[in-house]
């Protein structure tokens, strides 16, 4: 193994050193972890074997470049901070898990569930749904794992998150190129392609967010009134290359959804009330916490100019919650898109206006393990039973 060092520019914000952190395993097949040091202010990538390191060092000098740009001045924000008693955190929470059987891993980023941490799982989706339809009457929906591509490129998914789409794919109904696959493969080989063209054009991915099959659902249409409100839970997919590990960085992850579509004065009032709701369930599992303005993860040639607009304007709050005393995890987002979904995908208010949405976003295998890693699973369990009392669920 070699380790290369790559000195980035002075004075570049943490939040940029640590997403530049992140994009850099994109860069190269042979990139095994990438990793900051503050103390040098320098990207150290370790990688497979030794060998020619200047083409790689090109590839993460070009991201560098695209991801620093020039509209830096804006910073994330911190709007609350909560800090329980004592702070104290549970060492080696995740392998605690993992020794019990209740997680246990199928491969980098894939995680099974089972035991009591599957049974809190289902407790914390049926919690938020709860609260979804009690506090803000939703519409419950059921959505499938397989998007239409469609809707993704009408959200401008392909263009901004290129580096984690999931891609549900086929063989083309080609009898030769079918049999011709099947003769590589009778003696148990990996899956291997000759050729792209063997592969159909994919219809579908697997689903990143839930909130797009909700869009979708609704396309072409007006909405009944001013403000239309649903839920949805299900399996999500992002691929994040060497950065997927553990609990707190999945390719497969669980999210619960509530998505507000309607007029801008009620979206905008429907989010600061589901963060109220949020900071709530924060303070009922005695989490230390804070929520702060945030931008989402594009790749390096959208980053500077999105992260920019996004950061000035609050359009994306996240709350982290703390995982070690030096360390958090978002947990959940609360994200106003303005007309964007509702000009892509042609959804109008009652009064014929293109609609404003507002999403609030929970990674429930994210919240459950910074319960686990603050207090223990049996300690996380009562919260949460606790929590959904309080609610009702």
């Amino acid at each position: 193994m070699e380790t290369l060092a790559i000195p980035l520019p002075a004075d570049l914000p943490a939040d940029i050193c640590t997403e530049i952190t992140k994009r850099a395993c994109y860069c190269d097949t042979s990139i095994l972890k990438s990793r900051y040091r503050a103390d040098s202010n320098c990207l150290e990538i370790d990688l497979r074997g030794t060998g020619e390191t200047s083409d790689i060092a090109a590839k993460v000098g070009l991201l560098i470049g695209k991801m620093q740009g020039e509209r830096l001045s804006v910073t994330p924000r911190v709007l609350r901070k909560r800090i329980r008693v004592g702070n104290r955190f549970v060492a080696g929470a995740y392998q605690q898990l993992t020794a019990r059987g209740d997680i246990w891993e199928s491969g980098q980023g894939v995680t099974g569930r089972g035991g009591v941490f599957m049974d809190l799982l289902e407790r914390l989706d049926r919690l938020l749904e709860r609260v979804a339809v009690g506090s803000f009457d939703a519409k419950r929906h059921a959505y499938n794992v397989l998007l239409p591509s469609d809707w993704l490129k009408r959200a401008g998914y392909f263009g901004s998150f290129s580096h984690s789409v999931t891609f549900a794919v086929h063989l083309n109904e080609n009898y030769d190129a079918i049999e011709k696959f099947s003769a590589r493969h009778r003696n148990g080989e990996n899956p291997t392609f000759q050729d792209v063209g063997e592969i159909a054009a994919p219809e579908h991915c697997l689903s990143p967010a839930i909130c797009y099959h909700t869009y979708g659902a609704l396309m072409g249409k007006a909405l009944p009134g001013n403000l239309s409100v649903f839920t949805g839970g299900g399996r999500c997919f992002r691929y994040e290359s060497k950065n997927l590990a553990g609990l707190d960085r999945l390719w497969e992850f669980s999210m619960r959804e509530i998505i507000w579509l309607g007029e801008q004065d009620r979206v905008l009032a429907a989010r600061e009330a589901a963060i109220d709701v949020g900071w709530q369930l924060v303070e009922a599992l005695d989490l230390s916490a804070r929520l702060e303005t945030a931008c989402d993860p594009f790749f390096a040639s959208d980053f500077p100019s999105l992260r920019f607009f996004q950061l000035a304007n609050d359009l994306k709050y996240e709350l982290k919650v703390d995982i070690e005393r030096d360390r958090s995890i978002a947990c959940a987002s609360f994200n106003y898109h303005e007309r964007f979904f509702g000009a892509r995908f042609g959804i109008q208010t009652a009064g014929r206006e293109v609609a404003h949405t507002v999403c609030a976003a929970f990674g429930l295998e994210r919240l459950l393990y910074a319960c686990c890693c603050q207090h223990g699973l049996e300690r996380a369990a009562e919260l949460i039973e606790t929590a959904a009392g309080q609610w009702g669920a």
